[in-house]
């Protein structure tokens, strides 16, 4: 049994986990005087070779990559990612394909200069946006937490534990839009159902991951279920779910790494704003400023 101030550590490890990165290890990718995101230098051959589409450049007194000077609309800078991100996934610089597009800004709801596949969007470094939705049920007074066990044959985390829906957010949808969207396909919840989930939280984190920059940004929802609800996963991204009280829940992230990594935070951030956490504990202050990095 962890005393509180070993599982307000763990939560503190898991923020500072998900915030592992090096600025000097990193180019500015910028176009104009808008910095859009961050490539690591030791990527910097994936982006050499296609000379015809980018250049390396000056920007603000150190080295830095944006778009040949030709490239410099909206159409043809998306065009022309297009093709390299083609052919990045084709000679395995990314070796997955979402066929989802990501607009590429300076901030949520920000003009967007381009957009960009999904799988590729994280070698840019650019800043991200998706949804996570905290779905519980209320019994006898104690919250209980549907957790998802994540298929085996996903590309990413197989087999860990997420939240019961969890999504990207795709070019062309509106949060909101999202959220239904994903409550639909990952736990088959109807849209008048969907529509009770809460806007409470954004949490956010900047990490490396294997020399790739993670900017992203959370939107947090809380979604109270009926407790004879069960879901149903619909697009094959989930092999079970589980309804589990909230202290199991916490239990699993202080002490284990089964969760996928920004779930971690997530629950965390639920735990603060439903009191699981106090003010007057060890590392408060440090866990409530840490879920919100950018």
């Amino acid at each position: 049994m962890l005393t509180i101030e070993q599982r307000n550590k763990a939560y503190l490890d898991w923020i500072q986990e998900c915030n592992q990165f090096q600025c000097d290890d990193y180019l500015p990718f910028f176009i104009d005087t808008s910095v859009l995101g961050y490539i690591h230098k030791e990527k910097r051959s994936a982006f050499e070779s296609f000379d015809s589409v980018f250049l390396f450049s000056n920007f603000q007194n150190q080295e830095a990559v944006t778009f040949q000077s030709e490239i410099n609309d909206f159409e043809c800078r998306t065009r022309a990612i297009d093709e390299v991100a083609k052919s990045w996934y084709q000679s395995g610089v990314i070796t997955s394909w979402v066929d989802e597009q990501y607009n590429v800004n300076t901030g949520f709801n920000h003009p967007s200069f381009f957009t960009i596949e999904r799988a590729a969007s994280s070698l840019l470094g650019i800043k991200k946006y998706g949804i996570h939705v905290n779905a519980w049920v209320e019994k006898q007074g104690e919250i209980f937490i549907w957790v998802a066990k994540r298929a085996k044959d996903k590309f990413t985390f197989p087999g860990k534990l997420d939240h019961l829906v969890a999504g990207g957010h795709g070019a062309g949808y509106r949060i909101e839009e999202t959220m239904i969207k994903e409550c639909a396909e990952e736990a088959n919840i109807p849209q008048d159902i969907a529509q009770k989930a809460r806007p409470v939280s954004l949490v956010s984190y900047i990490m490396d991951v294997n020399q790739k920059l993670q900017q992203d940004n959370l939107f947090v929802y809380d979604l109270k279920l009926d407790a004879d609800f069960i879901p149903e996963n619909t697009d094959g991204e989930a092999e079970a779910f589980y309804l589990w009280p909230i202290d199991k829940v916490l239990n699993h992230v202080a002490t284990t790494r089964d969760y996928k990594t920004n779930c971690n935070l997530v629950i965390i951030d639920f735990a603060v704003r439903h009191g699981y956490l106090k003010p007057d504990e060890p590392y408060y202050t440090d866990i409530c400023s840490g879920l919100h990095r950018i």
